[in-house]
């Protein structure tokens, strides 16, 4: 991994002296006391993150990474603070594009790791971007040629499933991922305690370990037709049903769900002998219509799922703190495979940024369809 420039702003002396000596091994360190000194050296500095204080006199850090968005709106912000009103945090990630909040006082070990997964996806970035830079130079090169069909097949096919790479090469449509709505199930997975796991344990023993079970996770979700979305931390959001429609999109996300939940055994084994403990999940899946597409700026693209289905399979996994290893599905998705699925009942429940209660169901198994 190459060495990122990071930039930490504190107006103590003590704070800032503690976050070079905690991240100058990893990185390298650049530090400011006020937010006009932060944007001076962002003028100047190649800076992929910045790691600041809420509370500074004449510019908080909220603020301080608004401005940014003038100066450098691709680098990654982590915000240190002693909140402790939930509406007030999400607000502040919200308006100041906040990748992560880490509370104070702060733990060393906890800030190492939040700073090698940020660095770590950055250098994965830059390397999907030479890749696909090489992919587009071999395009054009191969032009039509059979050759090309099957370089381009073996590309995609460690990502997404061979059934959507086939329409996307039969279409060969280039506003294919410029927006679209589909119907569609999401499926959003945490892993539950990964902070208190995570500072008991060495980091690359911790990046290991994740790593692991994302790859059994990932295989998991393309062998049931899905997509992995994007790894959020801890988390993993999929979609069923785009970019290529998915006529039986609810049944293979719930599917998925319960294969990973039956993988979490074979990979807690691991862990046990290896790390000396378990984790547990928790698994929420919703279903309706979607906006797909290509979403980001003319620098940075991502293809994305946006809509309330979307945050409402984020709200739902969210209530299986309830319950450790349960799959709850919402209602909408439910009601398409109810005649596939024994579930059970956990009545309505208020989620937020829904005006009505939604029923929500545990997922146990697939019934087996019955022979004529």
């Amino acid at each position: 991994m190459r060495k990122h420039n990071i930039l930490v702003v504190d107006d103590e002396q003590d704070s800032l002296d503690l976050l070079q000596r905690t991240l100058r091994k990893e990185c390298i360190v650049f530090a400011a006391k006020s937010g006009e000194t932060a944007l001076r050296i962002l003028k100047d500095s190649n800076i992929s993150m910045i790691i600041a204080d809420q509370k500074m006199p004449g510019m908080t850090g909220t603020q301080l990474f608004q401005r940014t968005m003038e100066v450098c709106p691709h680098v990654t912000r982590v915000i240190l603070t002693g909140y402790t009103d939930v509406e007030d945090l999400v607000e502040a990630i919200n308006t100041g594009h906040v990748y992560r909040y880490i509370t104070k006082p702060w733990k060393p070990e906890e800030l190492r790791i939040t700073v090698k997964q940020v660095l770590n996806n950055l250098d994965l970035e830059s390397e999907n971007e030479r890749l696909l830079q090489e992919l587009q130079d071999q395009v054009s090169r191969l032009s039509n040629s059979i050759e090309k069909e099957v370089r381009i097949r073996k590309l995609f096919e460690r990502y997404v499933p061979e059934k959507v790479v086939s329409e996307i090469l039969e279409r060969a449509d280039e506003h294919l991922f410029s927006g679209e709505k589909r119907s569609a199930s999401i499926l959003s997975l945490d892993i539950r305690h990964f902070t208190p796991f995570a500072e008991k344990h060495k980091p690359e023993d911790v990046v290991e370990a994740l790593n692991k079970f994302f790859s059994a996770v990932s295989r998991i979700i393309i062998n049931r037709g899905g997509i992995v979305d994007k790894f959020v931390g801890d988390g993993v959001l999929a979609v069923f049903g785009a970019p290529t429609s998915l006529d039986d999109h609810a049944l293979c996300a719930v599917s998925a769900a319960l294969d990973i939940r039956k993988c979490l055994g074979d990979f807690n084994g691991w862990l046990k002998d290896r790390m000396g403990e378990n984790l547990a999940i928790g698994i929420g899946i919703n279903s309706g219509e979607v906006v797909a597409g290509n979403v980001g700026s003319t620098e940075k693209m991502e293809y994305t799922v946006v809509g309330g289905p979307v945050n409402m399979a984020f709200r739902i996994q969210d209530c299986t703190k309830e319950k450790p290893n349960s799959i709850l599905i919402s209602s909408d998705t439910y009601h398409q495979i109810k005649d596939r699925v024994k579930a059970s009942s956990w009545g309505k429940k208020a989620l937020k940024g829904r005006a009505e209660e939604m029923e929500l169901f545990e997922v146990e198994e697939i019934l087996t369809p019955a022979t004529t």
